[in-house]
């Protein structure tokens, strides 16, 4: 669904299920202008990857919008607190997400 809804912004994506598909990616030299993290990509080890993001350099640097359910309080509080992250409850505004990754899109360029 996100890459449909994202074909007109975004040319390029990279769509893995968990974060280890996703991670070699962020070393490489190619740049990236937006990750887009969706809070079941976290499973029940939210713990663990979250340190993982903290101490993943390369990461720190991306743009990163964090897609979680409305119940996933404290998720929201701590990846709010990463570099450059932000937090956008589900269910959203398709719009509301558009006009976020359009934001975010432009600041990186």
């Amino acid at each position: 669904m996100y890459k449909l809804l994202l074909r007109p912004v975004v040319t390029t994506f990279l769509v893995a299920k968990r974060y280890e598909e996703a991670r070699p990616w962020f070393f490489r030299r190619d740049r990236i202008d937006l990750a887009i993290f969706n809070s079941n990509t976290f499973g029940r080890k939210f713990d663990e990857y979250y340190e993982r993001f903290m101490k993943d350099e390369p990461l720190a640097k991306v743009p990163k919008i964090f897609l979680c359910r409305e119940k996933e309080d404290e998720w929201q509080k701590r990846l709010n607190s990463l570099s450059r992250s932000v937090v956008i409850m589900r269910p959203f505004k398709p719009n509301d997400f558009l006009a976020l990754v359009r934001r975010i899109s432009e600041k990186s360029r």
